[in-house]
């Protein structure tokens, strides 16, 4: 999945997922997506010859969304705009760095050239502690320690400083959810394209430095010499040698002897042998530099560049996570749907209305809800009695149990155990219904120490028999502790 298409995905995801009152999204609007995506996610993956997938869907279902987006609240979609990386910075910064490489490299005293105080050496030393840097934070996540010295930060501060930006109330809460969801995704990427530009610019801004040397040395002389205070000639010539050598062995361009380093010495601002021309150390120099600076610098943006191609491209959802899942069963070809059978009592229209709200929360909005006759207390064989497994789209077969029985194995477990075995290709799930209980209680004094044991007791009854179990007050349905306890069933095969 590209970039584009991610931020897509996850901006609407933040906005569904916050907008309960569907204010910024309609109905309309998400049932319309829905079915369009789910055409041209077909229609595109025969046109590719490919087996067309919910991951296609999810992309063309966020596309069309987003483009709605822009039309309804144009403040969110300028927001989402926002994270796009400037392909301006790729040019500017560079064309910069060069700038101030020819303008940094201006030598004030226009006669003179001090080769142990030379800009350019700056620029080689500056380099190789970068680069060291780079080896020990390599190694170190290599052998799996943290090396965090040359992380990238300012992307992430940049992204959540948008969070910040005002926005209408409704939009609000799904803003931040976007921008703390696209930072986690996005801040990797932002952080191998500004390496990538960073480099780009330090080798400009070296290859600056020459230009600027050697453009200027057509106007004026540059007399090479050098001073110190505790460095005699042999010192200044072993240092000079282990920096030029590699150069002057590429160029053929010798070494100056320690007589010769002795002759230039300055004196009173002048040498105090003949004169040197700096056009060899300026040659010298520039090798050096090019060889340890500007090819180092542009194949480290080069890799950069691959790394940013490969993960722009690259982004990647877990498909079993809830939305996404809720999504995948609106694209499988009809309406997911959950069947429940209650066990000795009987479901009213508000606990009904839970279970749809349940139904839509785990397989889609499009789930439907097929309500079975209760099986009576003492009748657990008739349970499994029409239990056809051809309809595929029934996807969870709920035993739907209320909290003010206890559970019994001669009873409940005689019941769960006829459901399982008819039942080969949808999932089994316990649920128990609290509302009933919970009314009863009422305001008692120790009434959620007796719900809390009721609930140990049937935890501790489905475990004894290897079923997953919930617990809702059907009235009022939680739908995030509902998540929780199903969600690793439900990310599973059947």
């Amino acid at each position: 999945m590209n970039e584009r298409a991610a931020r897509d995905v996850v901006l609407v995801r933040a906005i569904e997922s916050a907008d309960v009152d569907r204010a910024i999204l309609s109905n309309d609007d998400r049932t319309h997506a829905t079915r369009a995506a789910t055409e041209l996610a077909r229609w595109r993956a025969s046109e590719q010859r490919q087996p067309w997938s919910a991951e296609l869907f999810v992309i063309q279902r966020a596309e069309l969304l987003a483009t709605t987006l822009t039309r309804r609240s144009p403040a969110i979609a300028r927001a989402a705009r926002a994270f796009e990386w400037p392909s301006w910075i790729g040019v500017a910064l560079p064309a910069l760095a060069f700038t101030l490489g020819a303008l940094v490299e201006h030598i004030s005293d226009r006669q003179h050239v001090n080769v142990l105080a030379f800009p350019l050496l700056v620029i080689v030393l500056w380099n190789v502690a970068i680069y060291l840097l780079l080896l020990l934070r390599l190694v170190a996540r290599a052998g799996g320690a943290r090396f965090d010295v040359l992380d990238v930060h300012g992307p992430r501060r940049w992204l959540a400083a948008l969070r910040r930006r005002p926005l209408p109330n409704a939009a609000a809460e799904s803003s931040r959810a976007f921008v703390a969801q696209w930072a986690a995704l996005v801040t990797p990427l932002m952080a191998v394209r500004a390496a990538r530009v960073l480099h780009l610019a330090a080798a400009m801004f070296a290859l600056g430095a020459i230009t600027g040397l050697y453009v200027r040395g057509l106007i004026f002389e540059y007399r090479a010499g050098w001073e110190s205070t505790f460095l005699d000639a042999p010192a200044v010539h072993a240092i000079l040698s282990f920096f030029l050598a590699p150069a002057a062995h590429l160029t053929g361009v010798p070494l100056p002897t320690v007589d010769e380093i002795a002759s230039i010495r300055f004196t009173d601002g002048a040498p105090t042998g003949s004169i040197s021309n700096a056009a060899r150390w300026i040659h010298l120099y520039a090798v050096t530099v090019g060889a340890i600076v500007v090819v180092p610098r542009l194949a480290l943006a080069t890799v950069a560049a691959w790394q940013v191609r490969r993960r722009s491209h690259a982004f990647v959802f877990d498909m079993s996570q809830p939305y996404f899942r809720r999504l995948a069963g609106s694209f499988s070809g009809g309406p997911a749907r959950m069947r429940v059978i209650p066990y000795s009592f009987t479901v009213d229209e508000a606990a009904l209305t839970g279970l749809r709200v349940i139904a839509t929360t785990l397989l889609g909005d499009d789930a439907e809800v097929t309500l079975h006759a209760p099986v009576a207390f003492g009748a657990e064989e008739s349970a499994a009695r029409g239990l056809a497994d051809a309809d595929q789209h029934k996807r969870i077969t709920v035993a739907l149990f209320t909290l003010t029985a206890t559970p019994e194995n001669e009873n409940h477990g005689a019941f769960l155990k006829a459901l399982r075995g008819a039942l080969s290709s949808t999932r089994l799930m316990v649920l128990v219904d609290e509302s009933g209980y919970r009314r009863r209680l009422g305001a008692q004094a120790g009434a959620e120490q007796r719900l809390a044991e009721r609930r140990d007791a049937w935890r501790y009854f489905c475990q004894a028999i290897s079923i997953d179990a919930a617990f809702a007050d059907l009235v009022s349905p939680n739908m995030v502790e509902i998540e929780r306890d199903f969600e690793h069933l439900l990310a599973a095969p059947v």
